[in-house]
């Protein structure tokens, strides 16, 4: 996911160049991701089924559509094209990511741990999780890597640069393998949150790849058979994994490489699955459907709420011990779920009030002033 980015046009897109069920699933997935954080973070409840099957593919989907979207068959690769670029992501990612992510960590999170100020904001810049804002840290660097190869790559075809990015997505997913304790305790690479750009850079190469041939493999997950498989196959390994997990194999090195692979598996299943589901019902996701407007309007506004999301997470470890003891789905859904779109709600609310400001809008939502000018136009 290109976080506040138009897309091109595609089957099923609404004008102005923007594909609708796109927008309706990235504001779906962004919703579980305030889903998820919501139970890890708000009831500091580690274990559930339902966050297990969210992170088992929502944050790979997110890598994923943003080389989806990213890539442009047309794209002329030299130094001002790779410049304009970068530069954009600055402003648009790395900046916004780093002034909130310095404010939350010497007010919220502050205050919620007992922490004392410089040591926030020294947490914040060592942790590889960065307090949370590990994605677009993360999502910059990979957006870098990208730029940089594709611009080496220039004057060679199209399939010859999916080759090279396909290798490095396999070497770097190959020394992720060396475990994130390797990483975490390297400075340099926990400021740089590397691990997390080793693991997911392989998603955000599937993304372009997929964008590159679409129309052939649209056509393929459509297939009722085909997807039919996938989403079987999702479930047999989610189901498979969990009991691997709770058997005597599970402390074996049997047991951790084999459950090691069927997550990675999970991982690429869980993002097919969510694109047919998606596309086969985009007309119930239009703009002209109630819930389709709903989605697209987070679906474009996936940054603000990510970013602003930590500040309104609730600190409710108590609700987390209930969960974990009553083992009530049903029950956790409606909680979890009211609670999520409350915290979305007061995001969207706060980013309105932020855009009234130009300047605040450039800095904490990563807003350029080209595209301010072009609205009001």
């Amino acid at each position: 996911m290109e976080l506040g980015t138009s897309t091109k046009n595609l089957a099923g897109s609404g004008g102005k160049g923007r594909i609708e069920w796109i927008d309706a699933l990235r504001g779906f997935t962004m919703i579980l991701v305030v889903f998820g954080h919501i139970e890890l973070i708000g009831f500091d409840m580690p274990k559930s089924t339902v966050n297990n099957i969210i992170y088992s593919f929502h944050v790979p989907l997110f890598f994923f559509l943003s080389g989806f979207l990213a890539f442009k068959a047309n794209r002329k690769w030299d130094w001002g094209a790779y410049k304009n670029l970068i530069l954009k992501k600055i402003k648009q990612i790395f900046i916004p990511t780093i002034i909130l992510g310095l404010l939350f960590s010497i007010t919220v999170f502050s205050h919620r741990y007992g922490e004392e100020t410089l040591d926030s904001i020294m947490m914040f810049f060592s942790d590889p999780s960065k307090l949370g804002y590990w994605f677009t840290v993360t999502l910059f660097f990979v957006f870098f890597i990208y730029y940089s190869v594709s611009l080496l790559l220039a004057k060679c075809k199209e399939s010859t640069r999916h080759i090279v990015f396909a290798v490095m997505a396999i070497g770097m997913f190959l020394l992720s393998l060396l475990g994130s304790s390797f990483y975490y305790d390297n400075t340099v690479a926990s400021c740089l949150s590397l691990y997390h750009v080793l693991l997911y850079f392989q998603f955000f190469v599937f993304g372009t790849i997929f964008a590159c041939y679409q129309d052939k493999l649209f056509r393929l997950i459509e297939n009722q058979y085909v997807i039919g498989v996938v989403i079987l196959l999702f479930v047999g390994l989610f189901v498979g994994n969990c009991l691997l997990g709770e058997s005597s194999l599970s402390n074996t090195v049997y047991g951790k490489v084999g459950s090691k692979a069927i997550a990675e598996v999970l991982r690429y299943l869980g993002i097919v699955s969510m694109l047919a589901i998606f596309k086969h019902y985009r007309g119930a996701l239009s703009s002209n459907k109630k819930v389709g407007r709903g989605l697209q309007y987070v679906g474009k506004l996936t940054l603000d709420i990510y970013l602003l999301h930590y500040f309104f997470l609730p600190n409710l470890p108590t609700l987390g011990e209930f969960f974990m003891g009553v083992e009530n789905t049903a029950l956790e859904l409606v909680v979890s779920g009211a609670l999520a779109m409350l915290v979305v709600v007061l995001c969207l609310i706060v980013s309105k009030v932020i855009r009234t400001s130009p300047f605040l809008a450039q800095y904490l939502l990563g807003e350029s002033n080209k595209k301010k000018k072009n609205e009001s136009k």
